[in-house]
């Protein structure tokens, strides 16, 4: 498990390394510890400042940058995906990334204030406690809103905002500043595509492709992209696609035109592709799970699948594997911007409520009423207390963001914790924009990059190298400032990405208006591997933790499994339920 831990320059510093043992240390000016990890790194200093850079980019030296720092606001930017370490007179400042896919938290740990990219590694130091109610929140289908999902399980370790980074000084409590604030959009369709273009050939550089071999997950346009992008950038491309069991699944036909395109302009791409047969469905694995993440891995039920494509690929030694995780966050801008778009033009803004009502099979009128309600992100709070428990119909929802349900077999007292804290979250104003439309993007970035994290943490468990450049920062920053009129069309399928793509993504590809979407993996997963289910919730820890009735529970695995309605999904019980169980059986390992 790769990690790393950051000090401010102190004595106590000394028993902190002791504990930790990590492979790697570096030290302040002092000789005192400053970072601890298990990852490689690069450091520049000068005049007593130091700054340092961890993750993905193609920084050859920092000393120019520690030269010029004036204090310990890390405002640098660089392509790729990066934490940003800096220091000045013992006191120090990390930043992770403003998509949250690279995290810090923070927590005070024999009175000196540290911090971490793994809330774990600081729980396992403070031997900290996981609060029920926090980890009830992570039952909520299909997540908790922000800003409950975004906290840490341990009350103790605090989970920094993405456009803030934190400082730590010798005495005193963490402290947060912001350092990141969403671009102003104002580029039209074609400047935004030449915007994104130029972000993603940069996301791609920086992870220094050229001559190396990768292996790039290749099914919808998303990672259509990240693959014709590797291979335009000179490196030695394998695709892999994994076959899904229903016969209406194209992604394999698709994923073989793209290949054949690209191999037909001159470039050599490999296409490996997993038969349905040999894949594991979902669920699979369950009981076998001991992998130990930061916080309950909602997607852990897709575990076994997952790892099996990693190791199918590792077959051909690659530097790394590519992902197109955050394609859909960033390009695929939700229904909520409908609200944006009423109010900048009334007339674009009905046609498209009216395009997207259609879509989802929603009245026009109910469509309407849903964008004159919820005038705060804290009406939306309180409205989602109140409906925790009411199924809803399939429609178009056009609040802050998609209401939350708890799952049927939740205790009644938990019901009531959870209300709880959605109205207390709801009394401080938590919203990330005062727009409806640029809060949902926001929060639907930080929620992708929290499965994405998850996803790179379970392939870092088997030491594997998982990339995803749709959430690097320059990315993100690139599809925010196009108007949002221009990125959000109903009646087209991500057309700013689109744009970016033309002449690196295959025509054919760019004109595919399919989506692969079936619940037929989910369904014979659950038939296949009922016991895998059944053991999995046998002698519940949430239910010994008091968050679910028990034998509610039990009689809803034993019958038939039910993948597509909200309030009977298993996928959040089963990991939070996991999770505990990891969690009391084995404490994180430190170095």
């Amino acid at each position: 498990m790769n990690w790393f831990v950051v000090l401010p320059d102190a004595e106590r510093g000394e028993t902190l390394a002791a504990r930790l043992a990590a492979p790697e240390r570096v030290d302040h000016p002092s000789g005192r510890p400053w970072i601890l990890c298990s990852q490689q790194l690069i450091v520049g200093r000068a005049s007593g400042k130091a700054v340092a850079l961890l993750g993905e980019h193609d920084v050859r030296s920092l000393d120019a940058v520690a030269e010029r720092m004036l204090d310990l606001d890390p405002r640098e930017t660089f392509d790729g995906s990066a934490h940003l370490i800096t220091a000045i007179d013992g006191s120090v400042a990390v930043r992770g990334t403003a998509t949250g896919l690279r995290r810090v938290f923070t927590a005070t740990v024999d009175g000196l204030p540290i911090a971490s990219d793994n809330a774990a590694v600081l729980a396992e130091l403070l031997d900290a406690s996981v609060d029920r109610v926090r980890l009830a929140t992570r039952l909520l289908f299909p997540g908790a809103p922000w800003p409950l999902g975004w906290q840490s399980v341990w009350p103790a370790v605090h989970a920094v905002r993405p456009d803030h980074f934190a400082v730590l000084r010798p005495a005193g409590p963490p402290e947060e500043r912001r350092w990141w604030q969403p671009p102003e959009a104002r580029l039209d369709l074609k400047q935004g595509g030449e915007a994104l273009r130029a972000a993603l050939i940069n996301a791609t550089r920086a992870r220094q492709l050229d001559g190396r071999t990768v292996v790039s997950h290749l099914s919808g346009l998303d990672s259509s992209s990240v693959c014709s992008l590797a291979v335009h950038e000179g490196a030695e491309v394998v695709a892999l696609t994994a076959a899904q069991p229903d016969a209406m699944d194209d992604d394999v036909t698709w994923a073989g035109r793209t290949v054949a395109a690209l191999s037909e302009s001159g470039h050599t791409v490999k296409h490996d592709v997993i038969p349905a047969d040999e894949c594991p469905l979902v669920y699979d694995g369950l009981l076998t799970t001991g992998d130990r993440f930061d916080e309950p891995f909602l997607y852990v039920h897709n575990r076994r699948r997952f790892v099996h494509i990693l190791e199918r690929g590792e077959q051909y030694s690659p530097s790394l594997h590519l992902m197109g995780f955050g394609g859909d966050e960033l390009c695929a801008p939700g229904p909520a911007w409908l609200a944006t778009i009423a109010r900048q033009s009334p007339l674009t803004g009905l046609r498209a409520i009216r395009s997207a009502a259609a879509r989802h099979r929603t009245p026009l009128t109910r469509a309407a009423r849903g964008l004159l309600r919820h005038r705060t992100y804290s009406d939306w709070l309180r409205t989602a207390a109140a409906e925790l428990e009411q199924p809803k119909r399939r429609e178009l929802y056009l609040g802050w963001s998609t209401p939350p349900l708890l799952p049927a077999w939740v205790a009644p007292e938990i019901v009531e914790a959870v209300r709880a804290e959605l109205l207390t979250a709801a009394s401080t104003d938590p919203g990330l924009s005062p727009d409806r439309g640029l809060h949902h993007n926001l929060a639907a970035v930080y929620s992708g990059a929290q499965v994405a994290r998850g996803f790179q943490q379970l392939a870092d468990f088997h030491g594997i190298r998982a990339s995803a450049p749709f959430f690097d920062d320059k990315v993100l920053e690139a599809t925010l400032s196009v108007r949002i009129a221009a990125r959000h069309d109903p009646a087209a399928y991500k057309p700013l990405l689109v744009e970016a793509m033309r002449g690196i993504v295959p025509d054919a590809t760019l004109r595919r208006v399919t989506k692969a979407e079936t619940a037929a993996a989910a369904v014979l997963g659950s038939r296949q591997h009922r016991d895998q289910i059944i053991g999995a919730v046998d002698d519940s820890r949430l239910a010994q933790f008091g968050l679910i009735d028990d034998a509610r529970l039990r009689a809803v695995v034993a019958g038939p499994i039910d993948v597509q309605t909200a309030h009977r999904r298993l996928e959040p019980t089963l990991g939070c339920e996991l999770w505990l169980r990891n969690q009391e059986e084995s404490r994180v390992q430190l170095g």
